[in-house]
């Protein structure tokens, strides 16, 4: 895995936006209309682009890694914030490291996104991904937990030319037909997003476990307290250092 793929403007895009709307002042962040425009003159640009990734996603047929049959949109992204990445079994390439940092993520988020939030992995050779292949896979990185409140994980498989056409929609694809039919090409990117708030973007898993776990819950998080909880927490660090340094100073002299 060693290209990017270069079909993702559109995501891209709406990464720059939300990178750039996290520098705002946090009380003057602006929320999202969720649902239909009443018209084309009452919507933003930016706010069209957010919400155009995750509209009319496909209700691809897919297979997890028990057997089961699932529809993508129906069954796995509609009311979840989902956290989406690209394997193959054989990979000897990033796909174990980014799963690995992806675990961590999981039970990062276990806390305050619970069931909310599902990890979606869709294999990118289901030609030879085949569900003993992909359930194998799965059970080296999804280690059984007791916890209730642990993010869902599915490793899914499924036809190639679906898959394929699941790819492109969401925007994961190479524009070198050659390049995007190598698995081995294939990036150390996850796609965040939350169909119901509009919100979508796309992150290398190269930043580590700790800054993607941040930037799904800036992108994908429900609430304000959940998008901007690392501000909150530096806020609140801040002011305790400010309140701690005089007296310090004090009793020194």
């Amino acid at each position: 895995m060693r290209r990017y793929f270069l079909g993702v403007a559109m995501i891209g895009l709406l990464t720059a936006s939300s990178l750039l709307r996290a520098h705002e002042p946090v009380d003057e962040v602006v929320e999202p209309a969720v649902g239909p425009a009443s018209g084309a003159a009452t919507i933003s640009p930016v706010q069209m682009m957010r919400q155009s990734v995750g509209e009319n996603l496909p209700d691809t047929i897919l297979t997890d890694d028990t057997g089961r049959e699932v529809r993508f949109f129906t069954d796995l992204v509609k009311d979840h914030a989902v956290v989406i990445s690209f394997f193959y079994t054989n990979c000897r390439g990033t796909c174990p490291g980014t799963n690995i940092v992806l675990s961590d993520v999981r039970d990062d988020l276990a806390t305050d996104f619970g069931k909310s939030v599902r990890f979606i992995a869709i294999s990118v050779e289901p030609e030879k991904d085949d569900v003993a292949a992909i359930s194998d896979y799965a059970a080296q990185y999804r280690a059984e937990v007791t916890d209730p409140d642990m993010p869902e994980w599915v490793f899914l498989t499924g036809k190639p030319e679906e898959l394929k056409a699941l790819r492109y929609k969401l925007g994961y694809y190479s524009i070198d037909p050659v390049v995007d039919a190598d698995p081995t090409q294939h990036a150390a990117t996850v796609i965040i997003g939350n169909h119901a708030t509009g919100r979508w973007g796309m992150m290398p898993v190269g930043i580590g476990a700790e800054q993607l776990a941040g930037k799904v819950r800036r992108l994908a998080g429900w609430t304000k307290a959940q998008r901007y909880a690392d501000v909150y927490a530096g806020l609140a660090k801040n002011r305790a250092a400010a309140g701690a340094e005089p007296a310090v100073a004090a009793s020194e002299k």
